[in-house]
């Protein structure tokens, strides 16, 4: 959870499931070769600066991500777009050599290319997860974002994942009921412990009218999930 200054009345929940299932290890990837290493690790949590370095390192999933449209570059050009060394860019690529230039594209070939480049946008694959997973609840929410570390980018593995609920009036042990759950759901997907920010519609409102700080952050940093921004 982060830092915040000034009055912040709110109720905060932090939701602690444990987790039970085993989690990929690493993919490493060298040249035209792709090989996952299976190293379950019950207790690993996603770094949110980088999601995909739950399987891979930061610079193997920059370099994908820049290679998975199809396109080809330069090997500098390509280390310049992922934010890597050329050297680097070299590792995890196949090089097609022509009259005059060296350019590098990722072999499609390999079987596990598809799989792989799923696992670089990972930061994309729980983005919608957890709308879908707000979206869906019996009791619905007018407005759930996603902000902080994990909306901007800059947490780690001992980022919480908060997220800004504004409730709808109902049974409260339905509601809390269904707070759990999705706790635990997320707890499993990312190994990270969730953060629930609620607050009714009248007491954001309010929260804005008088400017807090904290009302300033949602604005800037919130990814919006489900209702209006």
């Amino acid at each position: 959870m982060d830092d915040h200054v000034g009055p912040v009345p709110i109720r905060v929940r932090f939701e602690r499931a444990a987790p039970d299932a085993p989690v990929i290890g690493a993919v490493a990837l060298a040249e035209s070769a792709i090989a996952l290493d299976l190293r379950p690790r019950l207790e690993m949590t996603m770094d949110w600066s980088e999601p995909a370095t739950a399987v891979m390192s930061h610079g193997t999933a920059a370099v994908i991500r820049a290679l998975s449209g199809a396109r080809s570059f330069g090997v500098r050009e390509l280390a310049r777009v992922a934010g890597v060394s050329p050297t680097r860019a070299r590792q995890v690529v196949q090089v097609d050599a022509h009259p005059g230039s060296h350019l590098v594209r990722l072999n499609f070939d390999h079987v596990a290319v598809q799989p792989t480049i799923a696992l670089a946008h990972l930061r994309t694959e729980i983005l919608h997860r957890l709308g879908d997973e707000v979206n869906g609840w019996p009791s619905p929410a007018e407005h759930v974002s996603l902000f902080g570390s994990a909306a901007r980018g800059d947490g780690n593995t001992y980022s919480d994942i908060d997220l800004l609920v504004v409730r709808s009036p109902g049974d409260q042990e339905a509601w809390d009921h269904q707070l759990a759950d999705s706790a635990a759901t997320i707890r499993r997907w990312t190994g990270n412990w969730v953060s629930w920010f609620e607050v009714e519609l009248d007491e954001l409102q309010r929260m804005a009218n008088e400017e807090e700080p904290i009302v300033d952050e949602w604005r800037r940093d919130a990814i919006l999930l489900r209702g209006r921004s």
